[in-house]
């Protein structure tokens, strides 16, 4: 589902908007509209009301195309027009903080644990929190505390981008910016990342 995100530049967004079935190792997703059915609806009209509900593709998405809040709202436009999920959790029974799912009555179901706000995870000397937050949201940011919900993973790049350019460091990990894990995204190329500086040590094999 899509609260088994990792962290901020986790390569399973990439993954998860397509695959919120529990289909099997190896297995391609089923494709969206194969999720949803309405009596009386053919494919055709599931694809139609999975785009007018706001889904940028009626077979496969993904992070770089839509967000997870974003994601969210469509699955409830489509439960709000009487179609019903052929999967086992929507978005909003594992993650019912989106602001998507707010007042919808549900219940979380193998949500992830809460994970520590996006400004921890970056520092500057001299500047505090309120600065680094501030400087993010000046580098594109639309949320500082969990952008992976509401912002497309280019828009998260070139933000991450923007900081390491402010001379702010990354708390974690070089491979843990989007920039070099997945380095596909239109705003990373050409980008040249200082990994000896710009980032935490990497981890050993076996941390977490």
């Amino acid at each position: 589902m899509l609260t088994r995100m990792g962290g901020l530049a986790a390569l399973l967004p990439l993954l998860l908007l397509a695959a919120c079935s529990q289909a099997r190792p190896l297995q391609p997703p089923p494709p969206l509209y194969e999720l949803w059915a309405k009596s009386g609806v053919d494919q055709q009209g599931v694809r139609n009301a999975l785009l007018g509900c706001g889904f940028p593709d009626s077979a496969y998405v993904d992070s770089t195309t839509i967000t997870t809040n974003d994601y969210a709202r469509g699955e409830q436009c489509m439960l709000g027009q009487g179609f019903t999920y052929q999967d086992r959790y929507t978005v909003c029974d594992s993650n019912p903080r989106l602001p998507a799912c707010k007042g919808i009555g549900t219940t979380a179901k193998g949500g992830s644990a809460q994970r520590p706000p996006a400004y921890e995870q970056w520092r500057q000397s001299g500047t505090d929190a309120q600065g680094v937050q501030q400087a993010m949201k000046a580098c594109g940011y639309t949320t500082v505390i969990e952008p992976i919900d509401e912002m497309l993973l280019n828009d998260i790049a070139a933000a991450q981008l923007c900081m390491l350019d402010r001379g702010f460091q990354f708390t974690r990990p070089a491979n843990s910016l989007l920039c070099k894990n997945p380095p596909v995204l239109p705003a990373c190329r050409g980008k040249v990342i200082d990994t000896r500086h710009c980032c935490a040590p990497p981890k050993a094999a076996g941390q977490h």
